[in-house]
């Protein structure tokens, strides 16, 4: 099963109260319901931090915390948007989870987690989202859309 990385960890302030909470754990279990999947992928839009697999249209919202820290929020969905996809699908993907990978960036961070959509033709990372710099005193959110290049590769 997917880990759930936002239901639980959503800023108390967000909403200033917990009636929102079953709601986070409805949209999780369907979400989480998609792991293993073969899922048509038709895009994102990095702006308003959507995309699409099959009919359906993700929406990855951010706990904007305390305003100097931010996290994955949670993950809606639903068939209406104003973000613009492909008609045809990119590719077949699945979800995976991504935990603390030690990738080093640009700012040292090494903590991260959150999922992404592989390709399962050729392990292409075509989005991923979740909050990075996890053990450090600025944890930030991130929606990365990754497309392939002209010629196909990643």
């Amino acid at each position: 099963m997917i880990p759930d990385y936002f239901s639980h960890s959503a800023n108390e302030d967000w909403d200033e109260n917990e009636r929102h909470r079953p709601y986070w754990k409805q949209v999780f279990a369907h979400f989480s319901a998609l792991e293993g999947m073969e899922l048509e992928y038709f895009g994102a839009d990095d702006a308003a931090h959507e995309f699409k697999l099959d009919d359906i249209i993700f929406k990855v919202l951010e706990d904007p915390d305390d305003g100097y820290r931010s996290h994955l929020g949670v993950i809606e969905y639903g068939s209406q948007s104003n973000s613009i996809f492909f008609r045809t699908s990119l590719g077949k993907v699945r979800i995976e989870v991504y935990d603390g990978e030690k990738r080093g960036d640009s700012w040292g961070s090494e903590a991260c987690q959150g999922y992404r959509l592989v390709d399962v033709n050729d392990g292409h990372i075509w989005l991923e989202f979740g909050t990075d710099n996890m053990d450090d005193y600025y944890p930030y959110f991130v929606f990365r859309h990754m497309p392939k290049d002209v010629q196909g590769t990643s």
